[in-house]
């Protein structure tokens, strides 16, 4: 027994050593073992163990092969995937300079880097020519490169993968020819960005980068245009033509296929934009995050539409077509993932001292933001930091000859928190205001930052840097006292008409001041001037400060539409758009989401709409008035399109029976500011002579909305006006019981009863409006 025992334990043992210094592999792989700069191949099915860190590779015929598909960029920054394929005798010593890591993964860097080099020496053209010739001369470079590297490859073979859309993205000769080398752009949009706000905070030193901009650069006022809605100007700045001519009139269209509601596409601009020019003119470009960019259209370079990062959204998965080309998609989800991470608590706290944890975590969660401010807030920035890290990210590895960064996050902030920002509003509590009130400058303060960290590239790559928003934004002087700024239909109404510009760099003259004037419109001329193409042939000079403008080309003759986006997988990333869109008060939430007859037209009522009050101040007041009624065939109820209307017969007196029923089912319908608009109808009445109209439409008013007290007080004092004393105080006693605390509308019924010889009664009334007011010396003249 002793000795099976002993033969088993020594059996064991001399396994036990084997094991530790013979390694077994499966047929068909090779171990490479790279110890420092040695390298050692072990090809038998057993071998020796070796001193270094190992790797297995598959073996063809005995040699080690190599099989991965890479990614590489031409010489217009196209990205194109390479399947790149050889076998290989590898060297015993590595050469110097050789990539780190084990010898699996050092090759791959190693070919990658070839990869890299070969694809830089071709040109979009040439590859759309003959993309096997293209693999062929790719492939030669690469294997010239490993033998150099002592590898011994067998023939390399390379198979070129395109994006989809490469061939749309076409160097046009004809453009290319009249390009003339400029130094890089850095395109900065800060949606809603006002100057009335932004000197108060270069003044503080809130942003000592844009006042060095200012200050060593130009910079102006950049008046928008009507109606000053994001996806319409910013449009029309990056195509230099009008909502008319480049067809994105709303936030939304309805989808082709579903006819559902959704947030507007690149397939609905009839005209091209920017990036189209600049791809057009061999130029290469970055786009990241502007309106109505999905599906992104393919381009020399990167093309981020607006679909990214869904404001809602707790999909992480974006729909196909969110980036161009498709190959970057994981690294701009990936750049999604990093910033919900960076915004955690301890960043929250940074803008909300008092926000704990808890609070912190649950924000994520707000199945609408803008319902609550701190959570509003955290998307806000979450949306900043995605947008901030995947430009940064491009622009530290490669400089397109144009970057456009755009920033929702500097008007979105204002809707949410100007209200709250100082002077404090009566409307405001004394606690909403200390949470809230420093939120606008400690984001515009972080924006500052991002702004430096952009020139500092600049000056990296002797850069110009150009900024411009679409419209102001009232933050202090007429900031609306009683209009909400997310409230549909009221939340435009704080946007002002005067945006900003700025230009900082080689060959930018230094203008302190903002003296220079231009629109928005200019800003496209303003890119192409900068970046050395042609301009357009609509005459459009580029803005105070830049280069003059080159002999004109008239891109819409080259000009494709962007392809359809694809079918979405589920919806619900359009509905949560759709939500933001309600959030910030763009779409009512009495809107329809389908529309009200069957059509194959995408246009929404409110792309009738504004298309109307394009029209209407064009004084093409036919055209305007069938858009307006197009509007409200598709959505019956769609009071803005009842307003316009109605507005536009007063103005050119046609059908006023009509006009006042359009405005008084407005006033039905909800619509902000009716009640007033009511009132200035009758004003204009009233002066125009016409005896029956004020009180007919202030009784059709009053019975659409019995309780409303402004428009009793308003026909109280009509009635009175007439002698009409007991009707007039039938009005101020609705009024008052409606608002009790209402001086002027005790005031006002006390006048009525004096008009009928009630004196107690009316000193009743004077008395206790006196006592919410004592500052009335008529009335108290009347008292005594």
């Amino acid at each position: 027994m002793r000795k099976p025992l002993l033969a088993v334990i020594l059996i064991a043992f001399i396994l036990a050593i084997l094991a530790s210094v013979v390694r077994i592999q499966p047929p068909g792989t090779a171990t490479l073992i790279r110890n420092e700069d040695s390298l050692v191949l072990r090809a038998t099915p057993l071998f020796l163990r070796a001193r270094g860190v190992a790797c297995r590779a598959a073996t063809i015929e005995g040699r080690p092969s190599f099989d991965q598909t890479l990614t590489g960029r031409t010489a217009t920054m196209d990205e194109i995937r390479l399947r790149v394929r050889f076998t290989y005798s590898p060297p015993a010593r590595l050469p110097s300079g050789w990539p780190g890591g084990d010898w699996c993964q050092s090759l791959q860097a190693r070919v990658a880097t070839a990869v890299e080099r070969a694809t830089a020496a071709l040109t979009h053209a040439e590859v759309l020519a003959d993309l096997r010739l293209a693999g062929d001369r790719a492939g030669a470079a690469i294997e010239a490169e490993l033998r150099r590297e002592g590898l011994s490859p067998s023939t390399v073979s390379v198979r070129t993968e395109l994006p989809a859309g490469f061939a749309r993205a076409r160097t046009l000769p004809e453009v290319a020819q009249r390009a003339r080398k400029m130094p890089p752009v850095l395109f900065l949009g800060l949606d809603g960005a006002d100057w009335q706000l932004l000197d108060e905070f270069i003044a503080n030193g809130t942003m000592p980068n844009l006042a060095r901009i200012v200050t060593t650069g130009s910079s102006g006022v950049l008046e928008t245009e009507h109606p000053p809605l994001s996806p319409l100007i910013w449009t029309t700045m990056m195509t230099g033509q009008g909502p008319l001519d480049h067809g994105i009139l709303d936030f939304t269209r309805f989808n082709p296929q579903s006819h559902e509601k959704e947030p507007i596409t690149s397939d609905e601009r009839r005209v091209p934009a920017i990036w189209n020019m600049l791809t057009a003119g061999g130029k290469t470009v970055a786009v990241f995050g502007l309106w109505a960019t999905y599906a992104a259209e393919p381009v020399h370079g990167i093309n981020v539409s607006d679909r990214l990062f869904t404001f809602l959204s707790t999909d992480r998965r974006p729909s196909a077509a969110v980036v161009y080309p498709d190959s970057r998609q994981a690294w701009a989800s990936h750049a999604v993932d990093v910033a919900e991470q960076r915004v955690d608590g301890a960043r929250l706290r940074e803008y909300l001292p008092a926000l704990s944890d808890s609070e912190a975590a649950a924000l994520g969660s707000k199945e609408n933001p803008y319902s609550d401010p701190a959570a509003a807030l955290r998307r806000i920035l979450v949306e900043t930091e995605i947008y901030r890290t995947l430009s940064l990210d491009l622009l530290s590895t490669s400089t397109p000859d144009v970057t456009i960064l755009y920033i929702q996050g500097t008007d979105s902030i204002g809707h949410v928190f100007s209200p709250f920002a100082p002077p404090r509003q009566p409307s405001v509590s004394e606690a909403d205001f200390n949470r809230y009130s420093a939120v606008p400058q400690k984001y515009f303060r972080e924006i500052d930052h991002l702004l430096g960290e952009i020139m500092a590239i600049a000056e990296q790559r002797h850069a110009v840097v150009m900024l411009a928003s679409d419209h102001g934004f009232y933050w202090r002087e007429g900031r609306p006292a009683q209009i909400s700024s997310t409230a549909t239909a009221t939340a435009a109404k704080w946007h002002r008409t005067k945006g900003i510009y700025a230009l900082w760099g080689p060959g930018v003259p230094a203008t302190p001041g903002h003296a220079s004037r231009g629109g928005v419109r200019q800003v496209c001329a303003t890119l192409l001037s900068l970046a050395g193409l042609p301009a357009a042939t609509d005459g459009t000079p580029p803005l105070p400060g830049s280069p003059p403008a080159n002999p004109t080309m008239d891109y819409d003759r080259f000009f494709q539409r962007a392809s359809p986006p694809p079918v979405s997988r589920t919806g619900g990333s359009n509905a949560e758009e759709i939500a933001k869109l309600r959030a910030l008060g763009y779409i009512g939430s009495g809107e329809s989401s389908r529309s009200a007859v069957p059509t194959s037209d995408a246009r929404t009522a409110g792309s009738y709409n504004n298309a109307g009050l394009l029209l209407r101040d064009l004084h093409r007041t036919d055209d305007a008035l069938r858009a307006f009624e197009h509007a409200l065939q598709i959505d019956p109820k769609y009071s803005s399109a009842m307003w316009n209307l109605s507005e536009t017969l007063f103005l050119v007196g046609r059908d006023l029976d009509r006009s006042d029923a359009l405005l008084v089912e407005a006033l039905r319908n909800g619509m902000a500011d009716a009640t007033h608009l009511v009132a200035a109808r009758t004003v204009a009445y009233r002066k125009s002579a016409r005896d029956a109209r004020p009180l007919a439409l202030l009784d059709a008013a009053v019975a659409a909305a019995p309780g409303d007290a402004e428009l009793r007080m308003f026909r109280g004092s009509t009635r009175m006006e007439r002698h009409e004393c007991d009707a007039a105080l039938e009005d101020f006693q609705a009024a008052a019981n409606a608002q009790p605390r209402d001086p002027l509308a005790l005031a006002s019924t006390g006048l009525a009863q004096l008009c009928m010889g009630r004196e107690d009664a009316a000193q009743e009334s004077f008395r206790r409006s006196l006592a919410l007011d004592p500052n009335q010396p008529m009335i108290r003249s009347l008292l005594r």
